[in-house]
């Protein structure tokens, strides 16, 4: 897939490291399990990060803590690194992020 010059600069961003750090907030989904989701971005590769909650239980003589399940995924090539941009770069504190951002959301 041929890539424009924007997304060949938003790609050499995140390999020069400027984009590291959190994407947006630590957000907790409630339902019938907690879920914690995070994302963020560490040395140029973009992640994803679920963790299930945590449980605990009486072995008889005291409380045993579980943690929760775990889940990280991990955005390594380009084509996966331009749709995590498309998808959460309203999210990053760039300018040139958020306008690339912003031509892939749904128009009202």
């Amino acid at each position: 897939m041929k890539k424009t010059k924007e997304e060949k600069s938003l790609l050499a961003k995140l390999a020069s490291g400027v984009l590291d750090g959190l994407v947006g907030d630590e957000r907790v989904y409630h339902g019938y399990k907690d879920v914690t989701v995070w994302k963020y971005i560490k040395d140029g590769i973009p992640i994803s990060r679920r963790e299930g909650e945590s449980s605990r239980f009486f072995n008889n003589r005291e409380n045993e803590h579980i943690p929760g399940k775990l889940v990280e995924e991990r955005f390594e090539t380009d084509e996966e690194k331009l749709g995590f941009l498309q998808r959460y770069g309203w999210l990053i504190d760039d300018d040139d992020v958020k306008a690339y951002s912003a031509k892939y959301k749904p128009k009202k």
